[in-house]
């Protein structure tokens, strides 16, 4: 990759650190250094300095800096080797999904300081802002297979609500349209085991905003949110810029394991958690995990959000009832999200809330937006009632289990015992570790070169140097297209060792 020319220098010494409380420091330092590298102040080869001399420069912790260079290596722009300290990466990373931002020439300071605490905040996690190209690339997570969905079928109920009626015009229900959440609640009941009425039934746009209301409603602020570790970061993201406090938890081969929350941290008001998938590892949570963490949940006397974001796609036994199903308590918040399940545009989720709080939650619903607009709830509805949806999530099940298996298959065959893999019981994506760091290094960098997609494992990580592996998407590529990804990606790390 050319490195762009620029005029500008970058200087060490001006990496501007804001109050600790707008941002990390660590995440400011590896912002601006990363803003220098792509735009091209600090070019391919340039020595950076020693994390000691840079911690004196800005008087700061050297385990800041570290943990800055470390995210910054992991990401491979820069690079560390024994004997020549640490430079900037010859080979560039390209922006995997999340393109990083850069400010403009006009941007300074002083702009920045005209932003309120959120807003400053909301420009540091601007970085992770996702790609919206409608052509991915294998392997993007998160992207089901759109080309599969019955546009023509979704369209012809579309085109049966296009002309509305009086009362269509009318406005919405906040919690949500009446017969869609008679259908949502139906459904819940066949697929997920839950028993629960339209009434428990909050409509919103999308598992976000769900997350947002949930938390509104049940928490004060600066209560402290139990997440997974690594877990979901977009997740983390909001509930920070919401004014709680995140501490992850490490999940291991079975799920969420509360034994080894470290000491000292605060009693949980909310547990966040994804069983059916845990996001980015893709393990299911086993069952007597579930059945622990309930127990835990109610002696701590908190809340759990069951995140079930693709919990309908199991390949292998039977499906793991619903945390929601198992709670005696009625401490289980459910999210769904039919984003992953349909198509992403649709925008639309929902929650499984106890019915004598259901109101507070149609109340936060319409001072938040009022609803969602009525058409899609319709066409949707209508999509549930017809059997299409049911339909459709069948004949996903079989055609993503061929696709992951491709997947693993192909991985296993290319990259041999230079990796780690392994099959997950459900979900939409797979996560290879290189058995070393050197070789997950060189997985990434052949990745980027060969137009792979996929997320660093240490983009959803509290602790990013300690965070190994790639997060490949499998279900929006037929096998072809996996196959051939793989052997092009397995040529240039081939290439790279100078074979």
């Amino acid at each position: 990759m050319a490195t762009r020319k620029s005029n500008q220098h970058f200087e060490f010494e001006s990496i501007t650190l804001l109050p600790s409380s707008q941002g990390s420091q660590f995440r400011q330092i590896e912002n601006q250094i990363r803003s220098a590298i792509t735009t091209g102040r600090l070019p391919g080869g340039a020595r950076v300095p020693s994390s000691r001399r840079l911690a004196e420069l800005l008087q700061i912790s050297r385990n800041t800096v570290l943990s800055a260079y470390e995210q910054l290596i992991s990401e491979g722009y820069l690079e560390s080797q024994v004997g020549s300290g640490t430079r900037v990466s010859l080979r560039l990373p390209s922006s995997f999904e999340f393109p990083r931002t850069t400010r403009s020439a006009s941007s300074s300071a002083k702009d920045i300081r005209r932003l309120s605490s959120t807003g400053r905040r909301l420009l540091e996690f601007s970085q992770h802002l996702p790609n919206l190209s409608p052509h991915p690339q294998p392997f993007r997570p998160h992207r089901p297979a759109v080309r599969e969905f019955p546009i023509k079928v979704w369209n012809r109920f579309l085109n049966e609500f296009s002309r509305f009626s009086v009362a269509q015009m009318s406005e919405c229900d906040p919690q949500g349209y009446e017969p869609l959440r008679e259908a949502i609640a139906e459904y819940m009941a066949i697929s997920r085991g839950v028993a629960c009425t339209s009434k428990q039934i909050v409509v919103t746009a999308g598992a976000q905003q769900g997350l947002s209301l949930l938390t509104q409603i049940l928490l004060e602020p600066g209560e402290t949110i139990w997440v997974e570790e690594p877990g979901n970061a977009p997740a983390s993201q909001l509930l920070q810029l919401s004014g709680y406090s995140i501490a992850g938890i490490p999940v291991d081969a079975e799920g969420i394991d509360l034994k080894q929350a470290p000491s000292g941290t605060s009693c949980p008001g909310l547990i966040y958690v994804t069983p059916g998938g845990q996001w980015p590892m893709a393990m299911t949570m086993s069952l007597n995990r579930r059945m622990q963490l309930l127990d835990d949940a109610n002696r701590l006397g908190c809340w759990i959000v069951e995140d079930d974001y693709n919990g309908e796609f199991r390949y292998t036994g039977r499906p793991h009832p619903a945390l929601c199903s198992l709670d005696s308590h009625h401490r289980t918040i459910y999210l769904g999200s039919f984003s992953k399940l349909l198509f992403p545009a649709i925008r639309l989720g929902f929650l499984v809330v106890p019915e004598p709080i259901a109101p507070a939650f149609r109340c936060g619903r319409w001072l938040a937006d009022r609803y969602s607009p009525p058409l899609t709830q319709m066409v949707l509805h209508r999509f549930i009632e017809s059997g299409q949806f049911l339909k459709h999530i069948r004949r996903m099940r079989p055609l993503y289990q061929e696709r992951q298996r491709t997947l693993f298959d192909a991985l296993t065959k290319a990259f041999g015992d230079d990796i780690e893999v392994s099959l997950p019981e459900s979900g939409m994506h797979l996560v290879v570790q290189g058995k070393t760091s050197d070789i997950d290094r060189r997985l990434m960098e052949a990745a980027e070169r060969a137009g792979i997609e996929f997320h660093p494992v240490s983009l959803y990580s509290q602790s990013p140097g300690k965070a190994r592996g790639l997060i490949l998407g499998f279900a929006a590529f037929d096998p072809a297209e996996i196959k051939r990804a793989v052997v092009q990606w397995a040529r240039g790390v081939k290439r790279n060792r100078g074979t």
